[in-house]
């Protein structure tokens, strides 16, 4: 049983059924996966007493006299400056008149990348900007245009950006390594991706790199964030979207009057590297770091008042951030989700959603039950929709509600939690028996922000409402009308945080038996035979192929997974049911207890959320040349090594080390 370089196999596929060991080594995994009784009430009602004892004994020891090193030394108090400040405009208006009757062109943009210390939510933080502006600029686009991005990285950090959602399969593109046209519709893009140590190299202070991003026929909801180290945390994101110029009878541009983007996320009031740091390390047992509050287009409030003596911020009192719409005109709403940690839901009482689209533009059926929120919205993913008002709202104010999901564990599953929203208007999550072992009560997880009409005269917002929500998870795609080929190729995977001896009980990302660190130069670069330990990178193969990719998750707690360089179809999700409900798609013994896959009307996305205890099976036609990182949007989890990739094409023992994508990495990496 081996991979394609002949090391220890590391990766489950083709016709092979799980080995002994691997079923073996998941059983001493940080979560159990099976909850049997099979013993005595004795026993169970010890373990239930020494559950509640350690319990007890964790809760005063993270409250009472943990505090991690990183934290001493700081300010004592919180510093509180008032003031109120000027009011906050939450607008974000997109322009698709300017691209979708024009022709595809090369647009050009120089960007200037510093660090300075702002405070989005009157919280002070040394935040990443572009151009003097978090978040970074809009970019604004057609299908088929080619984005030729100059990055000046005057920050003191190096740093890389990746374009979410592109494919960068290519176009004609001039490149002035050489100053000759090079046809990326047959290299391709990959180099241009943002991974580093997959892609390409960080770009250090006081140097630049130019990249080339082509859109082909594109057309949706992306965005653009850091991919070296954990530094989107810190606000290196901005919007990225690309117009259909297309005509009717598809045009959907007659059912609303103006576009509206919304960036949102949870936020952290230290540094990346310190929360990471804070992460990673044996003390934390685990427990991701709870955010501190949520922007919405990199804005926020935060009560300063909130603030406490393990965690000391400056902290400004400011204007709540609001938005004044024209409630008579119909607005195309695109969302993205640009936190680290935090899934949330997305409510506008007396408004009527019709949510249409998901990730880069893929279509999802229609659903005819109005609804006023839209949810889960887990990082990195995107939903589109068409805001619409009730007959009621035109003279009354009424509010953005956002509301963040809560991530619960099993008991003494080791696992963060956040506070229980206080909030009773939005309906609870999924309900397990959990912990709070590292809680930050300083987080108000459900926030609202004014939407005013555009009139002299209105009526406060209301506070007897229903919600109606429009359950992403449940979403489907529209029907097929031809039949997906089946997958040539099958690959399963497992991934779960660990807590391991071997690597002195700092928490890890693993996908198998591995978890994913940098080599000294990008994968793209490097012969695939002195690819180290770290890398699980299947090929598949020199021609293209369908495959199917299991996701396994033996975590207490779910995961966004994004592919790089596709859209796949969700043939099934499944979240289990009381334990660890995984499916071998080598057993067919074994039914998946998710049921059928769905092969009428799969929705197509390029970012899945993994339930907990559960699994997903994609299915992509691998036929973009390169190396393609998969990896957990978690930000905490994809830096502690939950990542693995694809090679497409490229030699079998080279990689793409003597081709166009690696010269081009390798020469940027010297420079």
């Amino acid at each position: 049983m081996s991979v394609e370089d002949g090391s220890e196999s590391l990766l489950l596929h083709h016709d092979q059924p799980i080995p002994k060991r691997y079923k073996q080594d998941f059983s001493y995994r940080r979560y159990k996966q099976r909850f049997r009784v099979c013993g005595l009430a004795l026993v169970g009602g010890f373990s239930l007493l020494l559950s509640i004892i350690i319990f007890l004994f964790l809760l005063l020891w993270n409250s009472a006299f943990e505090v991690p090193a990183w934290k001493l030394g700081e300010h004592s108090d919180p510093i509180m400056v008032t003031g109120p400040g000027p009011e906050r405009d939450l607008k974000f208006m997109l322009h698709p008149e300017e691209h979708v009757s024009r022709d595809p062109c090369v647009r050009k943009f120089s960007w200037n990348i510093t660090k300075e210390t702002i405070a989005p939510n009157g919280v002070e933080k040394n935040v990443f900007l572009i151009n003097d502006q978090f978040p970074g600029p809009t970019i604004e686009a057609r299908s088929g245009d080619i984005l030729e991005i100059e990055v000046c990285n005057h920050s003191e950090e190096s740093v890389s950006l990746h374009w979410h959602g592109l494919h960068m399969r290519g176009s004609y593109a001039a490149l002035s390594s050489n100053q000759r046209q090079v046809n990326l519709n047959e290299i391709g893009a990959n180099h241009m991706d943002g991974p580093v140590g997959i892609n390409q190299c960080a770009i250090k202070p006081g140097k630049t790199f130019t990249y080339r991003v082509p859109t082909d026929d594109q057309a949706g909801t992306f965005w653009y964030h850091g991919h070296s180290e954990v530094q989107t945390a810190d606000g290196l994101y901005g919007g990225l979207v690309i117009h259909n110029p297309i005509t009717p009878p598809e045009d959907i541009s007659h059912l609303y009057d103006k576009e509206l983007l919304f960036l949102v996320g949870d936020w952290y009031h230290w540094p990346s590297k310190k929360v990471l740091a804070n992460f990673m390390d044996r003390s934390s047992t685990g427990s991701e770091p709870c955010p501190d509050s949520l922007l919405i287009n990199g804005l926020g409030q935060f009560e300063c008042s909130m603030a406490t003596h393990g965690a000391p911020v400056i902290c400004s009192d400011i204007v709540k951030p609001s938005l004044s719409i024209n409630k008579q005109a119909h607005y195309r709403v695109r969302l993205v989700n640009v936190g680290s940690l935090s899934g949330f839901s997305f409510t506008i009482p007396d408004s009527e959603m019709k949510i249409f689209q998901v990730d880069g533009g893929q279509q999802i059926a229609e659903n005819n039950h109005p609804v006023n929120s839209v949810g889960v919205l887990y990082p990195a993913e995107r939903v589109d929709f068409i805001l619409a008002w009730s007959k009621s709202a035109a003279t009354t104010d009424t509010e953005i509600i956002i509301e963040l999901d809560k991530e619960v564990s099993v008991a003494l599953g080791h696992r963060t939690n956040c506070p229980e929203s206080k909030d009773p208007v939005l309906p609870p999550p999924s309900s397990y028996l959990f912990i709070f072992l590292r809680p930050n009560f300083a987080l108000t997880p459900t926030q609202s922000f004014l939407l005013s009409p555009e009139s002299a005269k209105t009526q406060p917002p209301t506070t007897n409402f229903s919600i109606q929500k429009f359950n992403l998870r449940e979403a489907k795609g529209l029907s097929l009308p031809n039949a997906i080929p089946e997958a040539q190729k099958v690959f399963m995977i497992y991934t779960s945080i660990e807590i391991l001896n071997k690597e002195h009980q700092i928490p890890k990302g693993f996908i198998n038996h591995t978890t994913w660190e940098p080599q000294s130069l990008p994968l793209v670069a490097l012969d695939r035979e002195i690819w180290d330990k770290h890398q699980l990178v299947p090929w598949t193969g020199p021609e293209p192929v369908w495959v199917d990719l299991t996701v396994n998750n033996i975590d207490a707690n779910g995961h966004p997974f994004h592919l790089h360089g596709y859209d796949f179809y969700v043939l099934t999700s499944y979240e289990g049911l009381g334990g660890w409900d995984y499916y071998n798609p080598f057993n067919p013994s074994r039914l998946p207890r998710g049921g059928p896959f769905n092969l009428i009307n799969p929705l197509r996305k390029d970012t899945v959320y993994v339930p907990p205890w559960g699994y997903v099976v994609i299915r992509f036609k691998a036929n973009n040349k390169g190396i393609w990182i998969l990896h957990c949007h978690v930000l905490w989890h994809q830096a502690g090594g939950m990542a693995m990739a694809f090679q497409v094409g490229g030699d079998k023992s080279r990689g793409f080390s003597d081709t166009f994508f690696g010269e081009s990495a390798e020469r940027f990496c010297k420079s």
